[in-house]
């Protein structure tokens, strides 16, 4: 698996680096045949058993086994990684941010937990097809909403660990990249809530509640990284 990893990093046609910045939802990419991520991905195990599982445990052996012999290369003491700072205190450049963004993440998921919204385009199926267009796009907009919900929140969190303080690229940095994938999912969050809002007028004032929230840490976060914006993300933005 090591021997395939590298021997596909080295062949043509692949955008380094597309995958950091992108949403991950293969499915819906149009540039998947770049992605070396993608690539791999397509020997993965397609079910839950235990195909899966061993698949992954290899996986991770292998993830391990070059992070091994990377650090030997250029000289990384493995035993001293992560003695300079404790798990408990993050170096974030906004943990008020950070907080909120992971706050309305598990209430927006409780919520729907609470009130299964999917339920809705089933009986929308059953009373009349004449509703098979709304169905669609509220199908598609919970689809959204169930994708980018915790994904905000991952790549919000990296962008604030990944600052760069010492200003060298001040436009093309992992922080940036971060957070414009991050206010991608936010605009496409804002857009899928709005339709269940749309579908869902006796929980207006909740889903409403929700928007206004998700416009603030939009806000936040562009204010946070003003040059996110002008970050040009590997094959998407070029």
């Amino acid at each position: 698996m090591k021997d395939q990893i590298l021997e596909l990093a080295l062949e043509e046609g692949y955008i380094e680096g597309i995958f950091n910045y992108c949403d991950k939802w293969c499915e819906r990419c149009s540039f998947s045949s770049s992605c070396l991520n993608y690539a791999l991905s397509e020997n993965e195990a397609v079910t839950d058993g235990p195909e899966l599982w061993e698949y992954l445990e290899e996986v991770f052996k292998v993830t391990m086994l070059m992070l091994d012999e990377m650090s030997e290369k250029i000289g990384i003491d493995k035993d001293e990684t992560g003695k300079s700072r404790r798990p408990d205190e993050p170096d974030l450049l906004d943990p008020t941010l950070s907080k909120k963004v992971c706050e309305l993440s598990f209430e927006m998921h409780d919520w729907l937990k609470q009130n299964k919204p999917g339920e809705l385009i089933l009986k929308d199926v059953k009373i009349i097809h004449s509703v098979e267009t709304r169905n669609s796009r509220l199908k598609e907009s919970l689809e959204v909403i169930y994708w980018y919900n915790f994904f905000i929140s991952e790549k919000i969190f990296r962008a604030m660990r990944r600052v760069d303080k010492n200003k060298e690229n001040e436009i093309q940095n992992d922080a940036n990249g971060s957070a414009k994938i991050a206010l991608i999912a936010l605009d496409r969050l804002i857009a899928s809530w709005s339709v269940l809002m749309e579908n869902m007028m006796d929980h207006e004032d909740e889903i409403l509640n929700i928007l206004i929230r998700l416009a603030d840490i939009r806000k936040d976060t562009e204010k946070a990284f003003p040059f996110a914006g002008k970050f040009v993300r590997p094959g998407f933005d070029q």
